[in-house]
């Protein structure tokens, strides 16, 4: 029965710090604000938008401000396919995600004739 219990508890230590290490990893990410490592992540956790595979990245960050841009990779990605599964709104020629969260405010620009994704962060001070 003390072989069981400590058993038991060393899996739900296990568990445990294995969430708590993954969920700090998460803030970590979501805290980032460079175009250093991460920044597709960030992007991504920041904006809901999936980055898909791209050719070219173009990334600036400066004074809580990030532009990046992205040149999709239309040999493996169906724009049309892309741009519904990602909650896109149509004006014009472009399909735009826009919001503003306590965090931060973003815009996603998508541009299915040139396949340019264009995302803007610009990061809040708490």
């Amino acid at each position: 029965m003390k072989k069981f219990l400590i058993i038991t508890l060393s899996f739900f230590a296990f568990i445990s710090l294995m969430y708590l290490g993954l969920n700090l990893f998460g803030k970590m990410i979501y805290n980032k604000q460079s175009c250093e490592r991460f920044n597709i992540d960030n992007i991504e956790l920041r904006t809901g938008v999936n980055i898909p595979e791209v050719t070219t990245t173009y990334c600036q960050c400066k004074d809580n401000k990030k532009v990046s841009k992205f040149i999709i990779n239309t040999d493996k990605v169906d724009l049309d396919n892309y741009v519904s599964r990602n909650d896109f709104t149509q004006i014009d020629d472009l399909y735009i995600k826009e919001n503003d969260t306590k965090n931060s405010t973003y815009k996603v620009v998508c541009n299915k004739k040139t396949a340019e994704l264009i995302v803007n962060i610009t990061y809040k001070t708490n």
